[in-house]
């Protein structure tokens, strides 16, 4: 793992950069926040994951599916690398990737609008059935694509392509929202509305959640507290930071439980002066006593060690190309 692998790694909210660093960080409270559980999804067959692909891969050949060891059914098809499929058969999760061969090269397709983008996205969405059951909760938290430039000879740079409309939704629930690797859609769309790749990571809760107790949480003070030493853990006790802003969100981490934490945006800097000061996301739970681990940091440890010498000059915000 390099120095710019393990930044992105510990920014710590897995595509949600959007989400977080776009809005102001307006309020930060712990008024009407609870502990959510996920429901128990069914367990699914290879018969489920076939059924899938012949939805949404036509034509490819389903005899060869079988779940690796962490009971997820992979494919890439033999005629096309770019033609992928991915189906959890214990959360349910589901990729696929699709036609998008012919968009390689200086193919320039007709792409829709972002309203229009959006409008194909929800139809697609509500047409498969894979709408969450509480619609309310979908919101979109980025709008990227992808785009390239071509060569018309070895040094004269050609036009500008946009290839691919990309929409990143997440979670929101009453008005918070929700952070981490989990509950999240990304759409990528294409030629007159293509849809080229869906990424859907979603369970569902269970209707009720508990509601916290004022006495059961660490107030903004010891919170702010918990961000000092969790930065001194990672990256040495001389590193310094400034606070930038702070907001209220609900953490998924595909565990159990959906709990709220404090999401402090910060700026790190490290005692080398030559190395980049870089914005890092501190996650603390609202709850004192957390009842599941967040395991923010599983870093490796060659690659933090070679960040607390001061090798930070790769050191880059992630983020999709826009």
């Amino acid at each position: 793992m390099n120095a710019k692998k393990l930044i992105s790694t510990l920014l710590l909210i897995a595509g949600n950069v959007g989400l977080i660093g776009t809005q102001a960080f307006a309020e930060t409270t712990t008024e009407n926040l609870f502990l959510y559980s996920f429901e128990e999804a069914p367990i699914l067959n290879v018969e489920a994951s076939q059924t899938l692909m012949k939805q949404f891969l036509d034509g490819e050949s389903v005899d060869r599916l079988n779940p690796s060891p962490d009971k997820t059914v992979r494919y890439v098809s033999p005629n096309d690398v770019n033609t992928t499929f991915e189906h959890n058969l214990v959360t349910g999760d589901l990729r696929f990737h699709r036609n998008f061969a012919r968009y390689l090269g200086d193919f320039a397709p007709e792409l829709p609008s972002t309203e229009e983008a959006i409008k194909v996205a929800e139809l697609f969405l509500e047409e498969n059935k894979l709408l969450p059951a509480n619609p309310s909760e979908l919101k979109i938290a980025h709008i990227g694509g992808l785009r390239t430039t071509t060569l018309i000879d070895e040094n004269h740079a050609g036009p500008v392509i946009d290839k691919l409309i990309t929409l990143n939704y997440s979670r929101e629930i009453n008005g918070v929202p929700v952070i981490g690797p989990g509950s999240k859609l990304i759409i990528d769309i294409g030629e007159k509305g293509e849809i080229l790749s869906l990424t859907r990571h979603w369970r569902e809760l269970s209707p009720k959640g508990r509601e916290i107790s004022p006495g059961d949480m660490n107030s903004l003070d010891e919170a702010q507290r918990l961000v000092a030493l969790q930065i001194s853990k990672e990256f040495g006790e001389k590193a310094t930071f400034e606070l930038i802003g702070s907001q209220t969100a609900y953490f998924d981490n595909n565990g159990r439980l959906l709990q709220p934490v404090y999401a402090f945006q910060t700026k790190v800097f490290l005692p080398d002066e030559q190395a980049q000061a870089f914005e890092y996301l501190s996650v603390i739970p609202v709850l004192r006593k957390s009842p599941e681990q967040l395991n923010l940091t599983k870093l490796d440890t060659k690659a933090l060690r070679t960040l607390k010498n001061g090798d930070a000059t790769l050191f880059g915000r992630p983020g999709k190309l826009d």
